[in-house]
């Protein structure tokens, strides 16, 4: 993976503990068969980020270990569940793979240090019966000096519980152990943040704040997701994909608190990068797609190789999508975007309703709402497959919407309109699959007729399935099925 050593899952727990304290007996909370062997480590961590620290903003660190252990390289970032690890070998300077892999998030700046810590390390670890480690327990005394104006020099004591092959039960029951003899909730995310002092964001009035916080939230999302998408990683696309939605669709459902120009700048960039996703995405959608119902075929009913020319068709497509992504990530349009999406987040150009107060917020999702039911009354009377289409990306704005909502509210009705629409869009979904499949089965289809070896019968058959459940979408969604008020939810 461009000379990335090891990628892995890190899924763990940090607590902060007194000078006096003592670890509980795990007696009763590891396998039978298990058992534990401790060690003692002393680690040296060199954090690195740019002038505007563009990796903290993003929460990402990058440190160079030396020590006893753990050596090298280290890039943390952060995923749906945990953060995962990559890692280089040991260099005297930044290698060049992970240079590349933050270069997204840098833009170019210069990586310079931050920070040094030391850690002496006093670690039990879990292992099963076959030597396999379950989970590590450190107890780390650390003491940190900051690069910047001013320095710091600071010392801690903290507890870190990491999951290796073990459940995730293993690490909730660990945790609970430790506080019941007198851990408590870490101060900080990690040991890079409470070195250089929390950043707690800060705290916008009106409706700008909860909508800045969303597109921060979903600005480093997109960002976690090009890392991994410059890792090689394409099952990131999908994830990607929505981030870059999410972050349209607040600026059209919220854009009258910002410039106007600006707004329409970014949503026109970021739909220039959704669609070299989807070049990859579509693919990857389809093919999942077609070996899923020729599994449900009888053999009698697969004639040819139909896989084969499906993996090869639309494998050569994903594959020509795939380059043209990764051309994109380097290309001058996109990290010009980046810039300009970082700098947006970071200090928004006001428009003419920057200043309106929270409950228009909770008016513009009420609104996105109003024009589902309108689409979806539109759908109705036409049954045209664009007017569903259409219905669906109008659901999508609101559920997003109702997303930036349901933190900043006690009305429960944001919560339900999430799933509302959630179920919706799925539906609406299904159907724009079954409709573009189609497209794409004639194709195959006609294709296989003129191979020597082939026909097209199979490629009739997924057709009249596929054909089969839009209809039995459409019938839903314009029928009785979905619970979407008339006049929009309220």
């Amino acid at each position: 993976m461009y000379g990335v050593v090891h990628t892995y899952l890190e899924r763990e727990t940090k607590l902060d503990i007194a000078a006096n304290f003592s670890d509980p007996d795990l007696a009763g909370l590891i396998p039978d068969d298990a058992h534990v062997t401790t060690a003692t480590e002393q680690l040296r961590s060199e954090y690195f980020d740019t002038v505007d620290t563009d990796l903290r903003a993003a929460g990402m660190t990058l440190r160079h270990r030396t020590g006893t252990t753990d050596v090298g390289w280290h890039l943390k970032v952060p995923r749906k569940v945990g953060r995962e690890e990559l890692r280089a070998e040991d260099a005297p300077e930044l290698p060049e793979e992970l240079g590349r892999l933050v270069r997204g998030v840098t833009r170019g700046a210069e990586l310079r240090p931050v920070a040094v810590l030391t850690t002496q390390r006093r670690v039990r670890r879990i292992h099963d019966a076959e030597g396999g480690l379950l989970a590590e327990i450190a107890d780390d005394d650390v003491s940190a000096t900051t690069l910047g104006e001013p320095a710091r020099v600071l010392s801690w004591r903290e507890i870190e519980i990491e999951l290796g092959s073990g459940k995730d039960a293993l690490l909730y029951d660990l945790a609970a152990a430790y506080q019941d003899a007198g851990a408590f909730a870490a101060a900080s995310w990690s040991k890079l943040d409470r070195a250089l002092g929390r950043r707690d964001p800060e705290t916008v009035p009106g409706a700008l704040g909860p909508v800045l916080n969303y597109l921060r939230k979903n600005h480093r999302r997109l960002l976690a997701g090009d890392v991994a998408l410059r890792s090689g990683q394409a099952d990131a696309v999908h994830q990607t994909r929505v981030a870059a939605r999410r972050i349209r669709s607040t600026l059209r459902t919220f854009g009258e608190l910002f410039d106007a120009d600006s707004t329409a700048h970014l949503d026109e960039e970021l739909r220039w990068y959704a669609a070299r996703l989807g070049d990859v995405r579509d693919r990857q959608v389809l093919r999942k797609r077609y070996s899923g119902q020729l599994d449900g075929l009888s053999d009698d009913l697969v004639l040819g190789p139909v896989r084969a020319r499906i993996d090869a068709e639309l494998g050569g497509e994903q594959a020509e999508g795939w380059e043209a992504l990764v051309a994109a990530l380097d290309s001058d349009r996109y990290l010009t975007l980046l810039e300009e999406l970082a700098a947006f987040v970071t200090d928004p150009p006001p428009g003419n309703k920057a200043d309106k107060p929270l409950k228009w917020v909770t008016k513009q999702q009420r609104r996105a709402e109003r024009q589902v039911a309108r689409r979806l009354d539109r759908a109705a009377q036409t049954g045209d497959a664009d007017d569903l289409h259409r219905a669906r990306k109008a659901a999508k704005r609101a559920r997003y919407a109702a997303e930036l909502v349901r933190p900043n509210t006690e009305d429960r009705s944001a919560r339900k309109a999430v799933k509302r629409h959630r179920r919706l869009q799925d539906l609406l979904g299904e159907h724009q699959d079954a409709h573009v499949s189609q497209g794409v089965l004639r194709r195959l289809g006609a294709k296989a007729a003129k191979a020597a070896g082939e026909n097209g019968f199979t490629y009739g058959v997924l057709y009249e399935q596929e054909r089969e459940r839009a209809d039995a979408v459409r019938r839903e969604v314009v029928g009785d099925g979905v619970d979407v008020p008339a006049g929009g939810a309220r």
